[in-house]
């Protein structure tokens, strides 16, 4: 194909931007959706909580590829100074694993580590959670954070990259200074203690992510298809 007739499909309009600015013709947002008929808080389980020890507590989570790159030095220093200031009123459980993995077990000790886990047992995590924390700086999407949202989860995320189109700050989470590891502590901490705000922003989060349904994003498929088409005849 001629580099006229290229059509670049990628999950974030910042990088569309970025492609764009690179001299790429025709990138546009597709595949930014989430599954929420899986990830739903419908599968919140109270039995479950218990046994990760969240009876009466909030369940803060994080879930993700545990590498520098996802700032998980971020993500562990946050960690424990929520810990610190919140004692007993939370709960904290890390997902996922990576060449951090290791180290990050090991900074927070008190946490429950579940390691790579399959979807339906993902889906209720998330169910099961009360806060998801997201620190990384360098997604084009962050599919992670939509699908905690489909869970009804807000999301203390960076605000960079793909996260960015996902959190509205105040609304069905909040957007943090990547890596400032006193703010991420600080929201985790404020969450926590505000039970009101907190569920007023887990309902916003299951409102953005049923908008973001992956079938509404299939639908949209065939027409840049067709415009794929229409360009490679041109």
């Amino acid at each position: 194909r001629s580099r006229r007739a290229l059509v670049t499909q990628t999950p974030s309009a910042a990088t569309r931007d970025e492609l764009l600015a690179m001299g790429i013709p025709h990138a546009s947002v597709w595949g930014h959706g989430v599954d929420t008929a899986l990830f739903t808080p419908a599968r919140r389980s109270d039995a479950r909580r218990a046994g990760i020890g969240a009876t009466d507590k909030a369940l803060v989570l994080h879930v993700g590829r545990l590498s520098k790159e996802k700032d998980t030095a971020t993500l562990v220093a946050a960690f424990r100074r929520a810990e610190a200031a919140l004692g007993s009123a939370a709960t904290f459980c890390v997902a996922g694993d990576g060449p951090e993995a290791a180290a990050v077990r090991n900074a927070l000790p008190h946490a429950t580590h579940v390691g790579f886990i399959d979807r339906a047992r993902l889906a209720d995590l998330y169910a099961d959670a009360d806060l998801f924390v997201f620190p990384s700086p360098t997604e084009t999407c962050g599919l992670v954070a939509l699908e905690a949202m489909a869970a009804a989860v807000p999301v203390i995320g960076a605000a960079a990259g793909g996260i960015v189109e996902n959190v509205r700050h105040g609304i069905n989470g909040l957007a943090v200074t990547p890596g400032d590891a006193g703010a991420f502590g600080e929201a985790i901490v404020d969450l926590t203690r505000d039970p009101t705000t907190r569920g007023a922003m887990s309902a916003a989060a299951r409102a953005f992510a049923v908008a973001r349904d992956w079938e509404r994003e299939l639908d949209r498929l065939e027409p840049i298809y067709r415009e794929a088409v229409a360009l490679a005849a041109a």
